[in-house]
């Protein structure tokens, strides 16, 4: 295993398994897979006047993905769909330009820091936010 792929910190926080499970009263539900590499992640989620309440995921996917979904849920109660999307789209760009802080006002996401010279690594990082957003998404549905 890489040091610059899989640094100590993101296997620490890969193994963290605060936000991992079911969501039995969800509102909204969502897997998606990379067909590319065999990641996958779930989410399920409730919420509360359009913001995330609670949530749980579910992931069968490389320590890249794990570490980020991780992350993700410990920092995604009270946000919308659209404040994930944003989330995604500014880590990505952080990402793209090998920028410090990667996510601004989110320095835990520096530790994938070490992929962005492996711009097919991007994926790994960015499906837990796809997969929450859509989860999102989908409660939103259910309530309107």
């Amino acid at each position: 295993m890489s040091d610059e792929l899989y640094p100590r910190d993101m296997l620490r926080t890969a193994s963290d398994i605060r936000f991992a499970g079911t969501l039995p009263e969800a509102g909204g539900t969502a897997t998606l897979d990379n067909p590319f590499c065999g990641d996958r992640v779930s989410f399920d989620v409730t919420l509360e006047a359009g913001r995330i309440k609670s949530l749980r995921h579910r992931v069968k996917a490389c320590v890249i993905c794990q570490a980020s979904a991780a992350l993700l849920a410990a920092e995604a109660e009270g946000r919308t769909a659209d404040d994930i999307l944003n989330l995604g789209d500014d880590l990505m760009a952080g990402l793209k330009a090998d920028a410090r802080p990667l996510l601004p006002g989110h320095p835990a996401f520096d530790l994938f820091s070490g992929i962005t010279r492996h711009r097919a690594r991007f994926a790994c990082v960015l499906l837990p936010f796809e997969a929450l957003e859509a989860a999102t998404r989908d409660a939103e549905k259910a309530t309107s």
